[in-house]
């Protein structure tokens, strides 16, 4: 309920909606865009007063909200916010919206889709997107907010969606040249033994390759842009004492997984790479079989210049996996 951290999140949320957009991930674009979309109105309700957030038919919520949580029943964990709607309901009596309540429905059904059944209507991505935006300009306005800084990198096309995502595809192809990967290249097929594990269909693993091409550029080129501000000037012993991360970080949440240091292909630094651990079936001699362990690396973290890898294909573009008959990937 406080706004500071709304705006916050809201921002992630949005920031990831725009990226998903520029790589055609349009499952992730509506549904980080309906977050991000309702964390914003409830960020300006919250700026009005924390009680303009709760359901008002839930008095522990009340409590919380109005700061008498000593005499709350339940923790302020619990508490009962409205939706999306509602919140664009009461942020629309408060402030001039730009969008009718009608003009919402595109987005919040979009992301309810995805959230809920797993599926939404394509076609409906652009013009979820760019209810989205027109909302939280009005939003970030009335907040008096830096409209660019909120945007970031995407300030100055997050008017024109499809500007947007064809600039995006052009830098992704000059990004790829400068880190040494084909644009033209296709993905190997794994080939595997005895059928233990079957093979992605080829269409569907060129196509995953192929975003995966565009979403590292992406990330790459926005990477070295990062370093730069950041350590512009800096000795290698200050950037390495700035880079720093505690050895000993819990991860326990992330399940059963193992963690090997990677040199980043952007700043050189040393990454982690996250694998995930499964045993699968290895057929031995007279029909015996046993369980081997196969890795499958699917994440990749710089701490020093903010590289993030999301998935194998992701990993497979840089160099830093390829496919095996171990595991899908080894590295």
């Amino acid at each position: 309920m406080d706004t500071t951290g709304l705006l916050a999140s809201a921002q992630r949320q949005l920031i990831r909606a725009m990226s998903a957009w520029c790589t055609s991930d349009n499952d992730m674009a509506v549904l980080h865009g309906g977050i991000g979309t309702e964390h914003l109105l409830k960020a300006l309700l919250a700026a009005r007063h924390p009680s303009l957030l709760v359901d008002g038919r839930d008095f522990n919520s009340l409590l919380h909200a109005t700061g008498q949580s000593i005499y709350a029943a339940s923790p302020k964990t619990k508490v009962k916010t409205i939706g999306a709607l509602d919140a664009f309901k009461r942020a629309a009596a408060l402030i001039t919206m730009p969008v009718k309540e009608r003009d919402l429905d595109p987005l919040l059904t979009a992301r309810n889709g995805v959230a809920h059944l797993g599926a939404h209507d394509d076609a409906g991505t652009h013009d979820a997107l760019a209810i989205a935006v027109t909302v939280a300009d009005a939003v970030l306005t009335d907040l008096q907010e830096d409209i660019p800084t909120f945007w970031g990198q995407w300030a100055d096309t997050r008017l024109d969606l499809e500007r947007m995502q064809r600039d995006a595809q052009i830098a992704a192809q000059q990004a790829l040249k400068g880190v040494g990967v084909d644009a033209a290249d296709e993905p190997r097929m794994e080939e595997w033994e005895d059928g233990l594990l079957e093979p992605m269909d080829e269409e569907f693993r060129s196509k995953s390759f192929q975003a995966a091409q565009i979403a590292v550029a992406v990330k790459v080129r926005f990477a070295k842009k990062l370093y730069r501000v950041l350590y512009y000037g800096k000795t290698p012993e200050e950037i390495a004492r700035a880079a720093m991360v505690e050895p000993e970080a819990d991860r326990s949440e992330y399940g059963e997984c193992l963690y090997r240091s990677v040199k980043c292909p952007v700043c050189g630094a040393d990454g982690d790479v996250q694998a995930s651990l499964s045993n699968q079936p290895k057929r031995l001699k007279k029909g015996r079989k046993a369980r081997q362990s196969r890795e499958f690396p699917d994440y990749f973290d710089c701490y020093t210049c903010g590289l993030e890898l999301d998935n194998r294909y992701e990993l497979e573009v840089l160099g830093m996996a390829e496919p095996s008959e171990s595991g899908w990937f080894a590295y």
